[in-house]
């Protein structure tokens, strides 16, 4: 009977552990959003001259399956473009088109590990390219 009363209190104290536990990440979500509300500036009210223009006719552009990938950067866009073409494509697809290694793998159909190989020699490779520039 005693042992009975001990479970039932620890289920009590658990469930009250985990309401605890429940309303302070639910006032934490609440204090978050305040914040970022706070802290938003409303689209209407933004100062077009404010930000840095994107100057359009500066920038390179790579057609790559169907995505229109801008670089602005000229010397590294001079640098891509002295890679092979499966090191460019891997470097286009994976920091400028945001793809992971398996996600290229299966469009250029190689494995996940060739990918990061071919990438990380690309990256020597830039890294080289875009020093001598």
């Amino acid at each position: 009977m005693q042992q009975h009363y001990n479970d039932i209190s620890i289920q009590h104290q658990f469930d009250a552990y985990c309401k605890k536990v429940l309303r302070n990440e639910a006032n934490s979500i609440r204090k978050r959003n305040a914040n970022i509300k706070d802290n938003e500036e409303p689209l209407a009210d933004s100062n077009e001259g404010r930000y840095s223009q994107t100057h359009f006719d500066e920038q390179d552009v790579y057609f790559l399956f169907g995505m229109e990938i801008l670089i602005s950067d000229q010397k590294l866009s001079a640098a891509i473009d002295q890679l092979s073409e499966i090191r460019r494509k891997i470097i286009l697809l994976y920091y400028f088109a945001g793809f992971n290694d398996a996600e290229i793998g299966k469009i250029l159909n190689m494995s996940t590990s060739g990918i990061w190989y071919q990438r990380k020699k690309a990256v020597e490779q830039l890294k080289m390219g875009y020093d001598l520039w």
